[in-house]
């Protein structure tokens, strides 16, 4: 438990790039959305229309702008970190339990973080002037437990995507990540081609819980992939 701590600790120990990196991708967000919003309002529609609601929740934004960066975090925190981790004692399973339990805890900070700034937005009339950021449709339309859900998913898998593809780059070198990218993009073609014909029917009986449950079954499954290359990696 003690190792599992410390390197918890060692992917927290900048907070700066942890937690405050997030908070001004959000910031910036707001900032454009604001923009774009203010100045469709300017050139005639009408806040008051209800059509201009609904074209404002399909603001992606909040949801698209976090993921590259998370990605990014979850591949330095293990090609980074993990020879620096074994080299103070922290074995290699407590390192990927380790590393699991921050990417919690930054899943929740940020989930947290997102709810709040949704409780502002609905209690100012979306910043005071019809700026739709997090009541999307994306996000859950203004319902606090899916956007909750959704932001701890979201962040907890592109954390441990991320991870996986710097185990790969640590076990395999450059060339690991560039062949898994391939990879899975051939499955991904695959899996378009064969369901092709069908994605007309199959697409509305999706629900929020078969892809929520598929995101967290993929996040375990980069989990253990980045267990299975951690074991064999040689600490260079």
């Amino acid at each position: 438990m003690r190792h599992v701590q410390n390197v918890v600790r060692l992917h927290l120990n900048k907070p700066e790039v942890t937690f405050l990196v997030p908070l001004f991708i959000l910031f910036l967000v707001l900032v454009i959305s604001a923009i774009i919003s203010l100045t469709l309002q300017r050139v005639g529609l009408d806040p008051s229309n209800p059509d201009f609601a609904e074209g404002a929740r399909m603001n992606g934004g909040a949801t698209w702008s976090l993921p590259g960066f998370l990605v990014y975090l979850g591949v330095q925190a293990v090609a980074t970190t993990f020879p620096f981790a074994l080299a103070l004692g922290s074995t290699r399973r407590a390192y990927v339990a380790g590393t699991a339990v921050a990417n919690v805890i930054l899943a929740a900070y940020v989930a947290v973080v997102m709810m709040i700034l949704l409780a502002i937005e609905l209690a100012t009339g979306h910043w005071f002037a019809n700026i739709y950021v997090l009541d999307t449709f994306s996000l859950g339309s203004g319902n606090f437990l899916q956007l909750g859900l959704t932001a701890f998913l979201g962040t907890f898998t592109a954390l441990s995507v991320g991870g996986l593809f710097g185990a790969i780059w640590v076990r395999f070198g450059a060339r690991g990540p560039v062949v898994l990218g391939i990879a899975l993009g051939l499955v991904l073609a695959l899996i378009l081609f064969l369901t092709a014909p069908s994605l007309a029917t199959l697409i509305p009986q999706i629900t929020g819980s078969m892809v929520a449950l598929t995101v967290a079954v993929l996040a375990l499954a980069a989990i253990v992939a980045t267990w299975a290359c951690m074991r064999r990696t040689a600490v260079r």
